[in-house]
């Protein structure tokens, strides 16, 4: 599998001698693409005979490369940023003049080592190694595609990463597989969905963009066998390139932040490429779902103009902030002026929590890299780590109030998984509440929260532990920071519940996950005793409770040595999502609604089929369907009700948006 050392075709290599390569085409260049691909076509190189997955850029990475070609002003700040989280390795012609730079940076190299052969340019990433994994999270390998430019020490690189870390590479440069792709026109999810422009078409019809007749000739659905096969993808989603992108990669206008998120550049109305940016975003938006079914969340970022005020269509460079890599907990993004950094950061941070957002500049008049068409994602190549311990997740949106919300995650690891626990808080909580999951099926665990507020900020994180006794947090960075998201509602979270002296009835439309002497706490000092349906108690004076815990669907009674009123704050529980089991016989049971209904109302279903024999409220007032008696009238908000049916039955209250008539 490993592949075979190319016989590159004998080049002038003084051709690109002390010229910093743009990362399009120089004018000659172009002509010398017909010798450069006719140097591919009698190699045998097969794809992987298992199922692959590359990896996303947030996974867990072991090594970053780069090539220490130009800008090394840049590169010295990423690799100043990336020791203290990854293996640095650099592709250089003298390790020593490069050592001697970064010492005089403070840079502690203990963690960066050195590929001593030259590269024909600093744009790694487009002819880089690409990380895959046998059977999702199985032995690692790497893939190499055919680069786009004719730059043959470039396109050696991956050989010599699979070299130094002794992987097996499979690479798309033989018989029907030959494919000629760009590592800056590729993004995915890690889940089989990956995003490009159509220059990958235009670079596998036979002719290329210059009129080869040696570039691959394949139609749309054998490109996308070739990256299944390669890559394991099985969505690939190609977009309209850019007119004012010269070389038609995707990251220099969008990224994807995680398996639903993409954050994408903004121009101003219909200035340069912002309007096919938006042609291309509702085009995925109307034609494709995440790997969950749902849409995807665009989040939009500005982009600035050049110091003289134009966009890329009046000349201006083309800056760009989605031009960001992942070093694990950290995220790296290019700077250019500080009136439109800080506004760059904030989204970073914002859609990031807990990720350390550092800005490099990238338009400093020393090292402008920007005006070459890359930035920082252009010039650096991730390696992942072995044996990965992947959490998959859709992250939770804002959204309206919901009472009981479900988190799921699937989660792999080669030696089985140990535990996934769910850790979650509210934003005025200084701790986290940890749960474990539920093993679901297949790699899923899932886990239901009730009773989250309302209008306020929910954090939360997973965490898992292979059988191996590998630990992970995703997102990476927790807990310091996790996933966000807030449910908004104009509902009620609190409900004020009065006490006459002497026996009481009550229940709760207000949901608190907490013990029956803390919920009544405020007013303990004129509490008696508090019974519940099975006779349990609680006695204050005594310290004595039996009744542990509170539960919602329950009424209490409630004997007061004085009058008194009840605070209870925290979530209102939606009463559609709450239905009442009720036992033969009697039972108690809660008014889950904050208005008044009459009594024959709600309870009408149970009526219709003859099963309720009385209902009973803390007055002894009755409601007797058989003689249709009622002298209960509304059921109130704060009180319980005792009721008697023949047989075992449900008591589901409408939705709140529903009315009872």
């Amino acid at each position: 599998m490993k592949r075979i050392t190319l016989l590159f075709y004998v080049i002038n290599t003084c051709l690109f001698a002390q010229t910093h390569l743009p990362k399009g085409f120089l004018s000659k260049e172009k002509l010398m693409m017909d010798k450069y691909l006719e140097s591919f076509n009698n190699k045998l190189t097969p794809p992987p005979a298992f199922p692959v997955r590359t990896m996303a850029e947030w996974e867990e990475i072991k090594a970053l490369t780069l090539s220490w070609n130009s800008y090394p002003g840049i590169l010295t700040e990423i690799i100043k940023q990336a020791v203290s989280e990854v293996e640095v390795i650099i592709f250089c012609e003298d390790s020593n003049s490069v050592k001697n730079t970064l010492y005089s940076q403070n840079i502690d190299l203990e963690n960066v080592n050195f590929i001593q052969e030259p590269t024909n340019s600093i744009w790694i990433r487009d002819y880089g190694q690409h990380t895959v994994y046998k059977d999702d999270v199985g032995q690692q390998y790497l893939v190499d595609w055919i680069y786009n430019r004719p730059r043959p020490l470039d396109d050696a690189s991956p050989n010599l990463v699979s070299n130094y870390f002794n992987y097996d590479l499979f690479a798309t440069n033989s018989g029907e597989n030959l494919l000629v792709n760009t590592g800056g026109n590729f993004m995915t999810d890690g889940m089989g969905t990956a995003f490009a422009s159509e220059l990958i078409v235009e670079e596998n019809d036979g002719s290329g963009p210059y009129n080869s007749v040696n570039y691959p000739n394949h139609d749309e659905n054998e490109i996308d066998s070739i990256m299944n096969l390669f890559m394991g993808i099985n969505n690939y989603i190609k977009m309209e390139t850019l007119p004012y992108d010269g070389i038609h990669h995707i990251d220099m206008h969008m990224k994807i932040i995680n398996e639903e998120t993409i954050l994408v550049s903004e121009y101003p109305p219909g200035e340069s490429d912002g309007p096919q940016i938006e042609e291309n975003i509702n085009y995925i938006l109307d034609n494709y779902f995440t790997p969950y079914g749902n849409q995807y969340k665009i989040v939009r970022i500005p982009s600035p103009p050049s110091t003289s005020g134009n966009y890329p269509a009046d000349g201006g460079y083309y800056r760009t902030y989605t031009n960001s890599v992942f070093i694990n907990k950290k995220i790296l993004v290019p700077f250019y002026r500080e009136e439109f950094d800080t506004i760059a950061q904030r989204i970073y941070e914002e859609i990031l929590p807990g990720y350390e957002v550092v800005g490099i500049d990238c338009d400093d008049s020393n090292d402008n890299i920007i005006a070459a068409s890359g930035a920082i994602h252009c010039i650096t190549k991730a390696v992942g780590v072995d044996s990965p311990l992947l959490i998959n997740h859709a992250p939770k949106r804002d959204m309206g109030y919901k009472s009981i919300i479900n988190f799921q995650a699937k989660t792999n690891h080669f030696s089985g998984i140990d535990f996934v626990q769910l850790h979650y808080k509210k934003e005025s909580d200084l701790n986290y509440t940890i749960k474990n999951m539920v093993h679901l099926n297949d790699d899923v665990f899932s886990l239901d929260v009730f009773g989250l507020p309302a209008n306020e900020k929910i954090s939360y994180f997973f965490k898992a532990r292979a059988n191996s006794g590998k630990e992970i947090n995703r997102p990476i960075v927790a807990p310091i920071g996790g996933f966000e998201f807030t449910m908004f509602s104009d509902l009620p979270n609190s409900q004020i519940i009065y006490l006459k002296e002497g026996w009481n009835l009550i229940s709760s439309y207000i949901y608190k996950n907490d013990d029956i002497q803390n919920i009544f706490a405020d007013v303990s000092s004129n509490i008696s005793i508090i019974k519940n349906n099975l006779g349990e108690v609680y006695l204050p004076e005594f310290s004595f409770n039996s009744i542990q815990s509170y539960d919602l669907l329950d009424a209490y009674y409630v004997k007061m040595k004085a009058e008194d009123s009840l605070l209870i704050s925290g979530a209102i529980f939606l009463p559609e999502e709450w239905p009442l089991i009720l036992p033969e016989g009697w039972s108690l049971v809660s008014y889950l609604r904050y208005e008044p209904n009459l009594v024959n109302l709600v309870f009408n279903n149970l009526t219709e089929s003859d099963n309720l024999i009385i209902v009973k409220d803390y007055f002894g007032q009755m409601y007797l369907p058989q003689f249709n008696f009622n002298a209960i009238g509304e059921m109130e908000p704060g009180q319980g009700y005792q009721i008697k049916i023949s047989h075992p039955d449900t008591l589901q209250y409408l939705p709140f948006n529903q009315y009872y008539e």
